[in-house]
């Protein structure tokens, strides 16, 4: 299963319409669920402001993505390790804070996070993704996301023991192919 968060302002929708792009053979079930807050008509997991994000509202959508990840995994009756957790943008940064929150029950195979950053919490285990495979890709001129914040990401969770892929793309925050065929060459060696 490919359990995919959409970014700030995206659907669910987005993230299925682009499937053929990393997922040729039809071969993952994925699902994308929808972010929790609406804000001007965006739907976000949570709001960012001058002061950063805001970590309770990050609190209550790491604590949603995790019962909506258990209800997927009971619903199709797959285990966790057959889960992909990923993400795009702020739903990049999402399932990198899932995957290493300590209260979140559900721990996916592998993750892949798209133009992502990492939210500091003090929920934050990083023996929770020791040894588990990670991907993560930016694009060179990514004018929201800076590339240097995904390839930070990425070096904290090569410290933290994952096993960590990291992708450097010409282009910027566009979910397009430039960004999502390498996802579909790392789900494709998956061993899972």
């Amino acid at each position: 299963m490919l359990f995919l968060l959409p970014g700030f302002g995206d659907r669910p929708e987005r993230f299925l319409s682009r499937a053929m792009m990393f997922d040729p053979e039809a071969s993952w079930r994925i699902v994308s669920p929808r972010p929790r807050i609406e804000h001007d008509e965006n739907l976000c997991w949570y709001h960012v402001d001058e002061n950063g994000p805001d970590l309770a509202q990050v609190a209550a959508s790491v604590h949603a993505v995790d019962l909506a990840m258990s209800a997927a995994l009971e619903a199709s009756g797959l285990t966790q390790d057959r889960l992909v957790l990923g993400g795009f943008s702020q739903g990049g940064a999402l399932a990198l804070n899932v995957a290493l929150d300590r209260s979140v029950s559900v721990r996916p195979r592998a993750i892949a996070a798209i133009s992502p950053y990492l939210l500091h919490r003090d929920e934050i285990d990083p023996t929770r993704v020791e040894g588990i495979p990670a991907l993560i890709v930016h694009g060179r001129h990514d004018a929201q996301v800076e590339q240097t914040r995904g390839r930070a990401a990425a070096k904290f969770l090569e410290r933290s023991g994952a096993e960590v892929t990291w992708v450097d793309v010409e282009g910027g925050h566009h979910l397009g192919p430039v960004l999502l065929e390498p996802l579909g060459e790392w789900l494709t060696a998956l061993d899972l």
